[in-house]
């Protein structure tokens, strides 16, 4: 009998850790978004105000090519930053848009290899895939770069594709929901139990 009481005990805290870890993980995602939607909001708020016409503060992709693996690999997502004034430095890994006549107009995120100095506050940049051979045929200036990456998400790519049907968008919602439901009913039934004892 006490045997089963101290695996109903510890299957009862295991769940409360369980849920508070996903309930705690599920807040600091969303205060993660509110900081960088406030951030990306303000930011053209300011722009707009002053009549400029700026790239966004921050911004996120999803790699869809293995031109940056082993540094960004295919479905990891990237978080980039707007950098003013022309700060971006040999080295660097930026995401721009691409004048190359086979992907014109795409966002590209490779590393910068090489810099020369066009006009005051504007460059001209070569740049390269770590897993290519040679460096990109088109060079870019400064006005075609989004920013410069912070840092990456591994593997978020997969979670989008999953997001992507109507289906699997359900199921993304209803997850959540359940956890949250089971979890109530858990502390009901121990509620209810403590009050019958």
């Amino acid at each position: 009998m006490s045997s089963i009481r101290s695996k109903v005990k510890y299957t009862k805290y295991l769940l409360y850790f369980v849920t508070r870890s996903i309930l705690i993980a599920i807040f600091c995602f969303l205060s993660l978004i509110s900081i960088l939607s406030l951030a990306y909001f303000g930011d053209m708020l300011i722009s707009t105000s002053k009549g400029d016409c700026k790239n966004p503060l921050f911004g996120a992709y999803v790699i869809v090519s293995p031109s940056m693996v082993p540094t960004i690999k295919i479905n990891d997502a990237i978080i980039i930053k707007r950098m003013d004034h022309d700060k971006y430095k040999i080295g660097d890994i930026i995401t721009f848009s691409s004048t190359d006549v086979n992907y014109a107009g795409k966002a590209v995120t490779h590393r910068i290899v090489g810099k020369q100095d066009y006009a005051e506050e504007e460059s001209i940049y070569t740049t390269k895939g770590d897993n290519n051979a040679v460096v990109d045929r088109a060079p870019v200036k400064t006005n075609a770069i989004y920013g410069k990456v912070l840092f990456r998400i591994p593997a978020v790519g997969k979670l989008q594709a999953l997001g992507a049907t109507p289906a699997n968008y359900l199921l993304s919602l209803l997850i959540p929901a359940i956890i949250f439901i089971v979890y109530d009913l858990t502390r009901i039934a121990v509620m209810m139990s403590k009050r019958k004892a």
